[in-house]
C-alpha cells in the first residue's frame, strides 16, 4: 500500500480525534439554556459548598477539604514538613504549629505562601484542586507537643532521623514529641471482636461490625484480609481514621476507648456458596437476613446459635446467628420469590374540604405503611385522582380498566394523593381507593357557615355537635331547665329546654350564668320581707347586670355568624409554592436540569467521623408531563377529626348530617329570640318588677 496516500488520511483522523477531545472538555457536565447562563455566576453566588462531596446519608454534610497525609521532620532546633490534600472550593486551610512554633518559609511550587493566625492556629489560603505544600519550623528548643489539624489523614512522623511509627496524639489534637509524655508501647493492647451480617438481597450485601477495645498510645493498626475479595466497598461508618487496601486489608489509626466501625459490602455475582477466607479470627459469629420476597434459602455447613448470649449486637438479635469457621457456606435455595406474601400495612391520613357552595370535596390523602401483595392502587370511578407524589416527587397517573391510578415501584410507600369528589357532600367513601386500609384517620374541613350535626359509619369523631354533648353537660342542662318549671311552668320549661339544646355549646353561650340568675330569683320566692330581702334584691340586679354582659356579646356573635358567616375566625394559610409549579419555572422548555452529584473517594477520613464516597453519578431525565391536580385549599375554619379504630375494607361509607350557613343562619337569630324571650319571662319578679 502507498504510504503517501495513507499520510492525508492518517492526519485527518488525528485532527478529527482532537477536535473531539477538545469539545469533550468544553463540554459542561450540566446542560444550562442559553437564556440562564448569564445569570450563573449569580445563582451561585456564596454557594462554593454546594459542589462539595457529601455523605451519602446526609446531602447538608459536605467535606470541601481533605487533608490526605502530613509528614514531619522534626530535630532538636528545626524541623520541616509537608502537606498533601485536595480542596474542592478555594479557602483557607490550617496547617501544623501554634505560637512558640510557627510554620515559616511556605511554598507551594515553589510559590511562597504568606502565613497568618485563624481560629488561634496558623493557616494559609489556598486555590481549588490538589495541592502539596512544604514548611519548616523555626524554634531554640524542640516543643514538648505541636498541634495538628483535626480532620488530618494520614501522619508520618520522624524525630532526630527516627521513624516514630506510633505517635502520640491527645484529645486536643496535640502531637506529643517528649519521651515523657508518650505512654510505654508495652501497654499497647487492643481487642477486636468480629460480627458480620448478611442480607440476602439483590445483590447480596455484606455488613461487618469490629468493635475495638484500645489501650496504651495512639498508634496505627493493620488487619490483614478481612474482607471477601469478591465484593466491593459501599460505605464505612468509623470514628477513627480508616483506610481500606486492595478492597480487602484494613487499615486504623488507634487511640485508647471503644469503638465500632461498621463497614457495608456487596458482592458483584449471585451468591451460592460462599467461603470464608477473610475470617480474623478461628470463628466467628455471623447473622443472616433472609430476603423471602426475593428466594428462600437454606443454610448449610453452619450451626446455628443464640444470638442473645453470643454478643451479637443488639440490632441485628432479632436475626438468626451461626458459628462461622473456614468451611464453605452453601445457600441452597429452596424457591424463587413467595407465594403468600404478607399482607399489605398501609395507613391512610386523609385531609377533606368541602367547597364554599357545598358541591363537592376537595380531597389529599397521605399513605404510608409496606406493599407485599398489590403493586398499583387504583381509585374509585367517582372520585377524580389528580395528582401523585412519592416522597415528594410527582408520579405519572394512569388508567387501569378505566380506573385512574399509581403503579407502585417499591415496597417501602410514602404516597400524597389530591382528587376531588363531587358525587354527595352527605355520603362519601371513607377510603376511596380499590385497597383497604390498617388504620385511618381524616380531618374535615367545613368552610364558614357551615357545621356538623353528627355522622355515621365512623367509630370516633372530634368536632361535631352532637359529640361535644358530655355526661356534665346533660347535667347543667337538666338543672337549668328542671329550676325553671319549679319557678315558672311547664311551657317555660319546654321553652328553656329547647334554647339550652340550641344554645350551650355555642362559642359564648351563658351555661353557669343561668343557675346563678336562677338561684337569685328563688330565693327571692323564699326570703320574708325585711332588710336581708333587700339586699336579695340588690344581688338579682346585679346578677341581670352580670348575665346582660355574657349575653350580649353572645347575641351580637350569633347574629353577626349568622348574616356573615365568612366573618368566622381562621386560621391563614401559610403560602407554599406546588412542586410543579417550580419545577416548570426552574425548566422553561419542560426539561430538567442533569445534576451530577460526584463524590470523590478518599483513602483517609476525619477523625470525628470516617464517611465513604464513592464515584457515583445520579442522572434522572423525566420526558413524561405529570397531572399537576386541581390545587388544595389552605383554610381552617370549623375542623371535625374522623377515626377508625380497625381495618377500614374499600366499601366503607360516611354518612354526615350537615348543616347549610342558611340553616345555621336561621338557628342563628332563633337563639337570640329564645335566649331574649327566656331571659324576660324569669326575669320578672312581682314585689320588685312588674311582671310580663
Amino acid at each position: 500500500m502507498d504510504i503517501k496516500k495513507l499520510l492525508p488520511v492518517m492526519a485527518m483522523v488525528i485532527i478529527l480525534f482532537w477536535v473531539n477531545i477538545s469539545f469533550a472538555k468544553e463540554t459542561p457536565s450540566v446542560y444550562i439554556p442559553d437564556d440562564l447562563k448569564p445569570w450563573k455566576q449569580w445563582v451561585l453566588h456564596n454557594k462554593d459548598n454546594e459542589f462539595c462531596p457529601f455523605e451519602y446519608n446526609n446531602l447538608k454534610n459536605k467535606h470541601c477539604s481533605w487533608l490526605s497525609t502530613i509528614n514531619l521532620d522534626l530535630s532538636n532546633d528545626s524541623g520541616k514538613f509537608s502537606i498533601q490534600g485536595i480542596l474542592f472550593k478555594e479557602q483557607w486551610i490550617l496547617i501544623p504549629g501554634q505560637n512558640h512554633c510557627w510554620p515559616v518559609s511556605v511554598f507551594q511550587q515553589k510559590k511562597s505562601l504568606p502565613v497568618i493566625e485563624k481560629q488561634n492556629h496558623p493557616a494559609i489560603f489556598l486555590p481549588e484542586g490538589e495541592f502539596h505544600i512544604t514548611g519548616q519550623f523555626l524554634y531554640a528548643d524542640l516543643p514538648k507537643a505541636i498541634w495538628i489539624p483535626e480532620n488530618t489523614g494520614i501522619l508520618s512522623l520522624k524525630l532526630n532521623g527516627k521513624t516514630i511509627h506510633d505517635p502520640f496524639i491527645s484529645k486536643d489534637y496535640r502531637l506529643w514529641l517528649r519521651a515523657g509524655n508518650i505512654k510505654n508501647p508495652s501497654d499497647n493492647r487492643i481487642q477486636v471482636r468480629v460480627y458480620r451480617l448478611i442480607t440476602d438481597d439483590i445483590p447480596m450485601i455484606m455488613t461487618h461490625c469490629f468493635q475495638l477495645s484500645v489501650s496504651g498510645q495512639s498508634r496505627e493498626e493493620f488487619f490483614q484480609q478481612v474482607l471477601p475479595e469478591t465484593s466491593m466497598l459501599m460505605n464505612i461508618q468509623s470514628p477513627l481514621p480508616i483506610q481500606i487496601e486492595q478492597k480487602k486489608h484494613l487499615r486504623i489509626q488507634v487511640q485508647p476507648g471503644e469503638f465500632e466501625i461498621l463497614i457495608t459490602t456487596r458482592f458483584y455475582k449471585p451468591v451460592h456458596q460462599l467461603i470464608p477466607d477473610f475470617l480474623l479470627k478461628k470463628s466467628e459469629i455471623w447473622s443472616f437476613k433472609a430476603q423471602t420476597q426475593l428466594r428462600m434459602v437454606k443454610l448449610m455447613n453452619i450451626n446455628g446459635i443464640d444470638p442473645k448470649t453470643s454478643g451479637v449486637p443488639q440490632q441485628w438479635q432479632h436475626y438468626p446467628a451461626y458459628q462461622i469457621s473456614s468451611i464453605p457456606i452453601i445457600f441452597q435455595e429452596q424457591r424463587r420469590g413467595d407465594p403468600e406474601p404478607p399482607p399489605d400495612q398501609l395507613v391512610l391520613d386523609r385531609k377533606l374540604w368541602l367547597d364554599f357552595d357545598g358541591k363537592g370535596y376537595s380531597i389529599q390523602d397521605t399513605i404510608r405503611g409496606m406493599i407485599h401483595q398489590n403493586w398499583r392502587l387504583n381509585m374509585k370511578k367517582n372520585i377524580h385522582l389528580g395528582r401523585v407524589s412519592f416522597s415528594g416527587e410527582d408520579q405519572l397517573i394512569t388508567l387501569h380498566d378505566n380506573q385512574s391510578g399509581i403503579e407502585i415501584r417499591t415496597g417501602q410507600l410514602n404516597m400524597t394523593a389530591e382528587s376531588r369528589y363531587t358525587d354527595s357532600i352527605k355520603k362519601l367513601p371513607a377510603i376511596g381507593w380499590d385497597h383497604s386500609m390498617n388504620t385511618v384517620q381524616a380531618s374535615l374541613n367545613l368552610p364558614p357557615g357551615w357545621r356538623l350535626f353528627s355522622a355515621s359509619g365512623v367509630d370516633t369523631i372530634t368536632g361535631s355537635w352532637f359529640e361535644r354533648w358530655r355526661l356534665l353537660d346533660f347535667f347543667i342542662a337538666l338543672i337549668i331547665v328542671m329550676a325553671i318549671y319549679h319557678l315558672k311552668n311547664i311551657q317555660w320549661a319546654i321553652l328553656a329546654l329547647i334554647t339550652m339544646i340550641l344554645t350551650f355549646h355555642e362559642p359564648s353561650a351563658p351555661q353557669l350564668t343561668w343557675l346563678h340568675l336562677l338561684a337569685v330569683i328563688a330565693l327571692l320566692r323564699i326570703v320574708p320581707e325585711g332588710r336581708f330581702q333587700s339586699l336579695i334584691q340588690l344581688w338579682f340586679v346585679c346578677a341581670v347586670v352580670l348575665f346582660s354582659v355574657f349575653v350580649v356579646p353572645f347575641m351580637m356573635h350569633q347574629i353577626r355568624s349568622g348574616l356573615f358567616p365568612q366573618l368566622e375566625r381562621h386560621t391563614y394559610p401559610q403560602m407554599s409554592e406546588s412542586p410543579n409549579i417550580t419545577r416548570q419555572m426552574a425548566s422553561p422548555k419542560s426539561k430538567k436540569l442533569e445534576y451530577n452529584n460526584v463524590a470523590g473517594s478518599f483513602s483517609s477520613m476525619s477523625q470525628s467521623k470516617a464517611q465513604l464516597f464513592s464515584g457515583t453519578e445520579n442522572q434522572s431525565t423525566r420526558d413524561a408531563v405529570v397531572q399537576t391536580g386541581p390545587g388544595l385549599p389552605g383554610w381552617t375554619w370549623q375542623s371535625v377529626q374522623l377515626k377508625w379504630n380497625g381495618p377500614v375494607d374499600t366499601s366503607q361509607m360516611v354518612n354526615l348530617w350537615l348543616i347549610s350557613p342558611s340553616v345555621n343562619g336561621f338557628l342563628s337569630v332563633l337563639r337570640v329570640i329564645m335566649v331574649a324571650v327566656l331571659l324576660m319571662g324569669i326575669g320578672t319578679y312581682r314585689p320588685f318588677l312588674p311582671q310580663l
